[in-house]
């Protein structure tokens, strides 16, 4: 008695979990990669070129409205990108001035460096 055919597969498939299926579908994807017409070098190159204008104006365009878009809403919440911040690299040999005391967002290894090398000269001061 023959085994009734699943809607949707071909005549001779039929659904099992065996290699055959497996090796079966793997066929079945080579035979519809050999029936793909491929382009040709210089249509693939057409095709790129095509793509890459594409994306470069497109992120232009974007660029742009971004950037508009940050000059009309700044004024609006009252964001100015007007942030300073100093730094002095000191010189061998020259005097140093007081510098401001690092920030919150300072990483922990740079100021318990700092605290280490204080109770290091303060131990070897007695």
């Amino acid at each position: 008695m023959a085994r009734p055919v699943r809607p949707g597969l071909t005549q001779g498939a039929t659904g099992g979990r065996g290699s055959g299926r497996r090796f079966g579908y793997f066929r079945g994807v080579w035979d519809e990669l050999r029936k793909v017409v491929w382009p040709t070098r210089d249509e693939l190159w057409r095709m790129t070129g095509v793509v890459v204008v594409t994306v470069i104006l497109f992120s232009a365009l974007i660029g742009g409205a971004d950037l508009g878009l940050s000059y009309a809403v700044k004024p609006i919440y009252g964001l100015s990108n007007t942030t300073t911040t100093t730094t002095t690299t000191p010189t061998p040999g020259a005097t140093t001035t007081a510098t401001p005391a690092p920030s919150a967002a300072a990483s922990p290894s740079s100021s318990a460096s700092a605290s280490s090398g204080a109770t290091a000269s303060a131990s070897a001061s007695s």
